[in-house]
């Protein structure tokens, strides 16, 4: 099976153009279609609904973390980006999650709630200069 990191610099945007949270998602998302850990990317948006899509706590607003699951996701994967919202910059994260998965799942958004309410960690993510470096960042303190 694949051996691609869970923050694959290739997962990563820094420069996201989106006119709403909806779009931005969906951009964030269309990260992972030719991602070799999914199978059907129409089938993975579609089970992200309203319900898997939250604003973190304590993050002022600005990290917006999304999931979908099913059985077109073959391994754990996720995608990330920086928006540049109109109502201020922010992170958008979209977890691939497959059908059977739930405590690496939860032990990886644990550990990316955890750093993005820390300010020091925030703030490098929302400094980093490229996709590698925004990915190592992050896959070192999610390990």
């Amino acid at each position: 099976m694949d051996d691609s990191p869970l923050v694959d610099p290739s997962l990563v945007c820094l420069d996201l153009e989106a006119p709403d949270r909806e779009t931005a998602l969906r951009r964030t998302a269309e990260l992972l279609a030719a991602d070799p850990r999914l199978g059907n990317w129409e089938e993975f948006w579609l089970s992200i609904g309203a319900r898997q899509v939250v604003e973190l706590a304590d993050s002022a607003g600005r990290v917006i973390l999304a999931h979908g699951r099913g059985p077109s996701v073959r391994k754990l994967a996720l995608a990330a980006a920086r928006w540049a919202a109109p109502d201020g910059p922010r992170l958008v994260f979209v977890f691939a999650i497959p059908a059977a998965m739930s405590e690496e799942y939860l032990r990886k958004v644990g550990a990316l709630a955890r750093i993005c309410r820390e300010p020091e960690k925030s703030a490098a993510l929302f400094a980093a200069a490229r996709p590698g470096e925004f990915a190592g960042l992050l896959g070192a303190w999610m390990e």
